[in-house]
């Protein structure tokens, strides 16, 4: 009986510390980007994905995908530890004004 357990032990314990050393390597290093693609997938799953276009990459600090759907397009910042962040266009009323006033 106490070779069953152990072994339930050790397999348990190991799981979990495959999984966590999985994730800190994702933190540390990067993700995959078949990782991103699923998780963008995942983040749209009620839209439509036409096209995935990946824009920039910083390993360890994001990866910028603009994602084509059919609602439109959409510019997704993906950061380690699959945190996704939509990025929202900025307006620019400042251009608009005209020159003359103070």
């Amino acid at each position: 009986m106490t070779v069953i357990t152990s072994a339930l032990y050790y397999i348990v314990i190991g799981a979990v510390f495959i999984y966590l050393f999985i994730y800190a390597y994702d933190i540390f290093y990067g993700e995959k980007p078949e990782k991103q693609i699923k998780k963008i997938h995942k983040h749209f799953r009620k839209e439509t994905i036409k096209n995935i276009d990946r824009l920039e990459i910083e390993p360890r600090k994001y990866t910028l995908y603009q994602v084509t759907t059919d609602n439109g397009k959409k510019k997704v910042k993906l950061k380690p530890g699959y945190k996704v962040v939509n990025i929202v266009a900025k307006k620019e009323n400042n251009k608009k004004q005209k020159k003359g006033t103070v």
